[in-house]
């Protein structure tokens, strides 16, 4: 399915107000790329792999493997110099360098002058915002990878929305509705090379399809399982945010996660060293 078979584009606007923005897309949760929101970035231009390089080049960045079969796992990562990466990235593909540095806050926290570089338009607004920081996930994030860095087919944590912007090279996106996400079997099926035999309802799903480039900003609605490859060596920010369409499933597995879900470990600790002093 992830050939260069061609499926129904998302739609790409400029000059979209934030009233027609809720009106078209946000409320009937309709994915969208905005081609103008980045204008006026200082990110746009400053960032370049020589920046990273001249900045940041020593700084050591987790980075995670790819496993051709098991895909992205758990532990599966290596911390390497980020002026290294870059370089490796650049001149690389996946199949030879099969590396993606995935959803990294750390290095926009730890250099705050980063974050004046780019501006969360408010068609974005996140409800998080409202709630104390210990419920809240570290977001933006950044992603960069080689030509040919995929991200799984997935549904994005706690069915949030989600915006990413590119900002170099680009990357195609297959988005499936929510009403087909039992046809992508709990998003097991590898979309680039499924298997018919174990998955035989993948070939009716109808995915959409967005292809963005520097400048593009996408909006990925809550519920809608979507696959992402790199044309290119590409850099990307993005973030999880909850808003109208996604409050209750998002606040709820909020308070699962980051409060029962932490008592549940505090309560094992300490029921394991009672154990242990025993």
């Amino acid at each position: 399915m992830a050939d260069q078979t061609s499926y129904p584009q998302v739609d790409r606007r400029s000059g979209l107000s934030l009233k027609e923005f809720r009106r078209d897309y946000l409320r009937p949760r309709r994915p969208v790329v905005i081609t103008d929101l980045t204008d006026g970035w200082a990110a746009r231009d400053k960032w370049t792999w020589d920046f990273f390089k001249s900045r940041f080049g020593d700084r050591r960045m987790r980075v995670w493997g790819y496993d051709p079969v098991a895909e992205f796992t758990d532990g599966n990562y290596s911390f390497v110099a980020f002026g290294d990466f870059i370089d490796r990235m650049v001149a690389a593909d996946f199949s030879t360098y099969p590396y993606y540095l995935r959803d990294d806050w750390r290095l926009l926290r730890e250099y705050p002058e980063l974050q004046k570089d780019y501006t969360v338009a408010p068609h974005f607004f996140d409800w998080f915002r409202l709630l104390p920081s210990f419920l809240r996930m570290p977001y933006p994030r950044l992603f960069l990878g080689p030509k040919g860095a995929k991200t799984p087919v997935h549904v994005d944590v706690w069915k949030t929305h989600a915006w990413l912007a590119q900002l170099i090279g680009h990357k195609r996106w297959l988005l499936f509705p929510p009403d087909q996400v039992e046809l992508l079997y709990g998003c097991k099926v590898r979309v680039d090379a499924p298997d018919d035999a174990r998955f035989p309802r993948f070939r009716e799903a109808t995915p959409v399809e967005a292809v963005i480039g520097p400048g593009d900003t996408i909006f990925a609605p809550s519920g809608w399982p979507h696959w992402v490859v790199s044309l290119d060596a590409t850099l990307s920010i993005t973030s999880n945010y909850m808003g109208p369409g996604c409050f209750g499933s998002s606040l709820a597995s909020t308070l699962d996660t980051m409060v029962v879900g932490r008592a549940r470990s505090a309560t094992g600790r300490m029921w394991n060293r009672a154990r242990k002093a025993a």
